[in-house]
């Protein structure tokens, strides 16, 4: 998972910095879902990794409750910089128990549940 991440992450697009992230989301059937990073050039505007990968399952029919996890990374060696994911989106998809394993280039991990998500994130 972790070099599917990285080929991901050089697919972000953010042309004034370089915080990028990758997002992988598997359904509890088995279907893959991927997104980036995408930021445009007047800093208004971003779109989340893990917002497009749960989107493009909700546009082939996936419903909330049919998530299982999701995995993260992020364009740099800095853990703490994973406290800019869309926590929002991942909750409101994502049944509390299910897991949120999250990665840095340097391959640091961490793995938090969807239901302390907002209690654990840095």
């Amino acid at each position: 998972m972790i070099s599917e991440l990285k080929q991901l992450l050089s697919n972000s697009y953010t042309p004034n910095d370089s915080l990028c992230f990758a997002a992988i989301v598997i359904m509890k059937d088995g279907t893959i879902f991927k997104g980036v990073t995408v930021k445009n050039a007047i800093f208004r505007d971003g779109i989340y990794a893990e917002q497009i990968a749960i989107a493009r399952a909700v546009t082939k029919g996936y419903k909330k409750g049919d998530f299982d996890k999701i995995y993260m990374m992020v364009g740099s060696n800095n853990i703490n910089d994973l406290k800019y994911l869309n926590r929002s989106i991942i909750t409101e998809f994502f049944e509390p128990e299910k897991s949120i394993i999250l990665y840095t280039l340097d391959e640091t991990n961490r793995v938090l549940k969807v239901g302390n998500l907002y209690n654990n994130i840095y």
